[in-house]
């Protein structure tokens, strides 16, 4: 399982052969894995733009909100206050309660017991011969049920023989105590204090739960280890949040909304929002949802974000999207894309709607694909590239596979030779690397030409299409062997063999030949700005050509 720390990429994204500028992640990663997955999120979103496939009010409106969320900045470092990611989320209740009145709450419960009381009951009358109407009112904890307390009134005002007014209650089975208001001889609002067995203290501020009497307050948690787990909001006399709340995992370094809106009997029922922590290729990450549940569960109209590569809203049912769903996608590695289509128990199933933006050039192309059962069976790049409806405008970096497959240097060289190129693409195509590698083979630094035999030889055509990252090559290879080492490479990952690449469109095209064969890289979405690609395309040795 990666860690925080990880930054591991999957096996899907290391398949990608012909797709060599996976090559580039790993500096972009030391910076800080999901942090830097998250910048690349945030530019991307802007870039691309919002989804424009979304007609649902209700479910523009829940795309804005986690938007939103998910381009919020993290940070770490704080312990005593939210990041823009948590106080994107707290945005959405603002209506349901106080946030400074909440935040008040904890700062004065993370001074402790006595410094609450002086600050909020700093004057406790002198009487102690006050009667308790209700010696077992409930405070809410996770130890002691509501009718275990045994309430010894200390002292306080009283009117009429009851406890009326400031006053204190103690009890001591449970080494609890209880500073705050009374009515008639029962607790109605103060501050709580109780140890726990495992050494933890809890603290509540607020008003008390009562039969039939719901109570807004703060309940704290707090770990030897400095841990605090806050709960603020709406509890009923079973210790249950219902109504509103907010649950808030306080950490030494930051503060996490873990869940906040509506319950009922302590569960998500309504408009609510939940984080979520898992791991994803970027490391650890919180996982956020947003919109209608029921019973703790996505259920109505929703949208979910794991903060660094991908967003969805749609409708869903039991947790799961089941129904029209929308979303963005935007990985490091990869073109970034929004998408429409239609969810089935959480797969997608029939035909989704794709605009896919190229992360060099910037161009877009929009097609259909086909699923069955959450599996793609049909990409929709083929029917769209033979239609000369100007599709086919794709990023190419695969220049340089002609150079790779070249029979003079060694399988270790190829794969130098293949980070080169694509590092000279990313870099504005100065060819610096390529001509690096170039005189290293020169010197010396590659394998011997291997000769094939007599049946090895021949004419062997094949064209590899790479849909995930706009890619196709046509080959031409004089090596049997060559020809099938290339198109092992192309299956890998998403790339499929097709009869040939599109033509038809305008393109920018980089031809290599060598011994062992020709290669035609088809650059169509980057032909608008062909510059780059035409530096690296003749700093490899190929020819470069227009197609207007």
């Amino acid at each position: 399982m990666r860690g925080a720390g990880d930054c591991l990429l999957s096996g899907e994204m290391m398949s990608k052969s012909i797709a060599v500028i996976l090559m580039l992640i790993v500096p972009l990663l030391l910076g800080g894995c999901a942090l830097s997955y998250h910048g690349n999120l945030v530019s991307k979103l802007q870039a691309q733009g919002p989804n424009p496939y979304i007609n649902e009010p209700e479910l523009k409106d829940l795309y804005r909100k986690i938007r939103v969320i998910a381009m919020a900045e993290r940070s770490w470092g704080d312990p005593y206050a939210f990041d823009s990611r948590n106080d994107a989320i707290i945005s959405n209740f603002q209506d349901r309660f106080s946030k400074p009145a909440m935040m008040e709450a904890i700062s004065l419960v993370r001074e402790g017991y006595d410094a609450v009381v002086a600050a909020r009951y700093p004057h406790i009358g002198y009487e102690t011969e006050c009667t308790l109407v209700d010696a077992g009112a409930y405070v809410v904890n996770t130890e002691v049920a509501a009718d275990q307390f045994d309430w010894n009134f200390i002292k306080g005002e009283c009117v009429g023989g009851l406890a009326h007014g400031v006053g204190k209650a103690v009890d001591e089975k449970n080494n609890a105590q209880f500073v705050g208001r009374f009515d008639q001889g029962v607790m109605v609002e103060g501050v709580f204090d109780m140890p726990l067995e495992n050494g933890s203290q809890v603290t509540q501020l607020g008003d008390v739960p009562g039969k039939a009497r719901i109570a807004r307050l703060l309940s704290t948690e707090t770990r030897e280890d400095g841990f605090q787990w806050h709960r603020y909001g709406d509890f009923n006399d079973q210790a249950e949040m219902h109504g509103f709340g907010v649950v808030i995992w306080g950490y030494t370094n930051a503060m996490i909304v873990k869940s906040m809106g509506e319950f009922k009997h302590s569960k998500l029922n309504g408009f609510a929002a939940k984080q979520v922590s898992g791991t994803t290729e970027a490391g650890a990450v919180w996982y956020v949802r947003i919109g209608e549940h029921v019973e703790g569960e996505l259920n109505g109209a929703g949208a979910w974000t794991n903060g660094v590569t991908s967003l969805s809203v749609g409708y869903w049912e039991e947790g799961k999207l089941n129904g029209k769903g929308y979303g963005d996608y935007a990985n490091v590695a990869e073109n970034s894309e929004s998408y429409a289509g239609t969810y089935l128990a959480g797969k997608r199933q029939g035909s989704f709607t794709v605009r896919r933006r190229a992360q060099l050039g910037g161009g877009t192309g929009e097609f259909t694909e086909i699923y069955d059962n959450g599996k793609l069976i049909d990409d929709g790049i083929e029917e769209k590239s033979n239609s000369g409806d100007g599709f086919g405008k794709f990023v190419a970096l695969a220049g340089g596979a002609a150079v790779i497959g070249s029979s003079g240097i060694s399988d270790s060289s190829k794969v130098d030779i293949g980070t080169a190129f694509a590092s000279d693409v990313m870099a504005g195509g100065d060819g610096k690397n390529m001509n690096a590698m170039s005189r290293q083979v020169a010197q010396g630094g590659g394998a011997a030409s291997q000769v094939g035999s007599d049946d090895d030889k021949g004419v062997f055509q094949f064209s590899c299409y790479d849909p995930g990252n706009f890619i196709c090559v046509d080959y031409t290879l004089f090596s049997r062997a060559k020809s099938e080492q290339f198109k092992a490479q192309c299956a890998q990952g998403r790339n499929k063999q097709v009869a040939s690449c599109d033509s038809s469109t305008r393109q920018a095209i980089c031809s290599h030949q060598s011994p062992t064969g020709d290669t035609e890289t088809h650059d169509y979405l980057y032909g608008s700005e062909p510059e780059q690609v035409k530096q690296a395309c003749l700093s490899t040795g190929g020819k470069f050509r227009m197609v207007e």
